[in-house]
């Protein structure tokens, strides 16, 4: 059984990702292996790119680092597929942090949430908005070690910020 009811069913790259359900992502992971993952995340030059920790949690609250500034630049990099990636693959990943369309301006992220003794001590929101003659790249991180920090709550202070700046 799993910790969230929405994680109980069959997903694909677009529903696990929404939905953050990890056993999605360690089932890729175990399938790859960690020799793969190291030579994907050295391509991509992903944060501290350390895979020491648990093959099924080395990006939760382990041995993966990465800072908003390396988020954003990730995400440039990605867009503009500066790693030679299959143009599908760039599309697929696209669709699947798609979140909503506002006119002519889209919303694309991902939230994140570390927990650590059962409390929320970390919070992401990474992502991008594009419209019709600009994109416009972010990466929210926020920190508290009496559990208050999720993606929830970074992605509300996100879209505060993309509004007072009339990005979106």
């Amino acid at each position: 059984m799993n910790p969230f009811e929405q994680w109980n069913k069959d997903h694909n790259l677009y529903t696990a990702m929404s939905n953050s359900v990890n056993w999605y992502f360690q089932d890729i992971d175990r399938e790859l292996g960690k020799k793969q993952l190291q030579t994907y995340f050295n391509k991509v030059n992903y944060g501290n790119k350390d895979l020491s920790g648990q093959l099924d949690s080395y990006w939760m609250e382990s041995s993966l680092k990465i800072s908003p500034i390396e988020q954003v630049e990730l995400l440039h990099a990605l867009e503009e597929n500066k790693f030679d990636f299959h143009e599908k693959n760039i599309q697929a990943i696209e669709k699947a942090l798609f979140i909503a369309q506002q006119n002519e301006t889209q919303l694309f992220g991902k939230t994140g949430t570390g927990t650590v003794n059962g409390k929320d001590i970390n919070g992401w929101f990474v992502g991008f908005v594009k419209n019709a003659s600009d994109t416009y790249y972010f990466a929210i991180n926020i920190q508290d070690e009496n559990g208050h920090s999720n993606g929830s709550k970074a992605t509300e202070i996100a879209k505060q910020i993309l509004k007072d700046k009339q990005i979106y």
